[in-house]
């Protein structure tokens, strides 16, 4: 390759050569003579000759170039030859490559752009998680074992629970004290109290004969953290034939409290084993939400609030952290007014504020101008909601209604979403409208449409405007 570059460079170096005459100044005037027209034409002689020697030169350069580009294919017979298709893919692909790194580089300015505000943003999003809204005054609850018809807060609940439980421990001090392992502690507590008093029993039934597993020492680390603290677990042990003594500890001066159990217990296998099962196979007492049903009845010709309503004092008492955050609040609702944002920041603007619902209430809005208004945990389905409206409506035949939003007129259809899903929480008002095809009925059999059973509980009636 430097040979043929080496000819190439002397072949332009001698036709240079060969083009340069004689200097001349363009200042001169000298007159031209006969000797003058024959060194031009002997000029034109030698101008003709260098024209076909470049002529001559051209065609060996060309020569040459064929020669090393038939010695380059030799020296590449391993390597594939690109085509003109694969070359425009490769362009292609350098082109694209090009592009997205012009549109990172956007992208990155941008952020830095923006990223202050940005940060600013994120440090203050405002996440609160609130039991209900103000609409709800208390939540209750009830349970099979109680009655359905005890409705009480959660803590009440489980009080009235833990005193029911404790009066049947006379009875059957194994069921009770297991159902109160189950339903009255933290799952964290309840499984390493039930992972105890499982191995102190296995002990007695694999080892009768061994008198350290006839007795417990509550001092003991173990017992301290694992048994002590919850409720049910050592009224348990009571129940298996358990009782507490004081005995003389191997070490110590002074007796200690044990948990000892007879030797003729300890040979009852039978009764051991069931209590072991009994505890193993124990379940929380399942507490339901109480839905807390109100009927409403709309009324015109009333307002909803009257202008004599009294607001407690209190109402407008702010404390020092209140009036920081409406500070802080307002001050960055204007300085979002004086800077310029895009899509992306305003989308994350409406995201700033996350208020989390553990109750939502729902209100129906019947064409008679009756409201039923119910209470529903935030993660439950929408079929609950129906199933609730059902128990109140004359035509119990749940696929034959809808619900719609009642401002938008949206339909609620997805029955496995839940009420957060759906975003009707903390509150929702939502339209019941019949099937078309049962209303026609109606008409045709001259039906009246009545829509809420009146039932023989207590129902507060309101009266209120739309």
């Amino acid at each position: 390759m430097d040979r043929l570059k080496n000819f190439v460079k002397e072949m332009k170096t001698k036709k240079n050569f060969k083009k340069a005459g004689p200097g001349r100044r363009l200042i001169d005037s000298a007159p031209v003579n006969a000797g003058t027209l024959k060194s031009m034409s002997s000029s034109a002689e030698k101008n003709s000759s260098s024209s076909r020697g470049e002529a001559l030169s051209t065609e060996r350069i060309a020569n040459a170039d064929f020669a090393a580009q038939a010695a380059y294919k030799r020296m590449n017979l391993g390597v594939k030859q690109e085509t003109a298709t694969q070359r425009n893919i490769r362009l292609q692909a350098l082109k694209e490559l090009e592009k997205e790194k012009l549109r990172e580089n956007i992208s990155a300015n941008e952020d830095s752009f923006s990223g202050e505000h940005a940060n600013n943003d994120t440090c203050r999003r405002d996440e609160r998680t609130f039991e209900h809204s103000d609409v709800i005054k208390k939540v209750y609850f009830t349970c099979e074992l109680l009655g359905e018809d005890v409705k009480l807060t959660k803590d009440e609940l489980r009080e009235n629970l833990e005193d029911f439980l404790r009066c049947q421990l006379e009875d059957d001090a194994i069921v009770a004290s297991s159902l109160m392992i189950s339903s009255l502690n933290s799952e964290k507590k309840r499984q390493l109290a039930s992972e105890t008093l499982q191995k102190y029993i296995q002990n007695l039934i694999e080892h009768p004969g061994e008198s350290k597993f006839c007795r417990i020492r509550m001092l003991n680390k173990a017992f301290q953290e694992r048994i002590l603290p919850v409720k049910g677990a050592v009224e348990f042990l009571v129940g298996c034939g358990f009782e507490e003594c004081l005995q003389q500890n191997d070490g110590s001066s002074s007796p200690e409290k044990f948990l000892v159990i007879e030797a003729e217990k300890v040979n009852d296998v039978a009764a051991l084993i069931q209590a072991l099962e009994v505890l193993r196979s124990a379940e929380p007492i399942p507490i339901k939400l109480y839905r807390d049903p109100v009927i409403f009845k709309a009324d015109k010709s009333k307002k909803v609030f009257s202008s004599n309503a009294e607001i407690p004092s209190d109402f407008f008492q702010l404390s020092l952290e209140e009036i920081k955050a409406e500070q802080a609040a307002r001050s960055l609702q204007a300085e979002r007014m004086l800077t310029l944002r895009t899509k992306e920041m305003r989308l994350r603007d409406e995201t700033l504020r996350c208020y989390t619902y553990k109750y939502t209430v729902i209100r129906i809005r019947f064409p008679d101008n009756y409201f039923l208004q119910g209470t529903f945990d935030c993660l439950e389905e929408l079929a609950a909601v129906r199933e609730f409206i059902s128990k109140y409506v004359v035509y119990t035949e749940v696929p034959l209604f809808s619900l719609k939003d009642a401002g938008t007129g949206k339909l609620f259809n997805e029955e496995n979403k839940s009420l957060k899903e759906l975003n009707l929480v903390p509150a929702a008002l939502l339209n019941f409208e019949w099937d078309a095809d049962v209303m026609g009925s109606f008409t045709t059999t001259g039906k009246q449409v009545s829509f809420i059973i009146i039932f023989c509980i207590v129902i507060c009636l309101h009266f209120f405007c739309l």
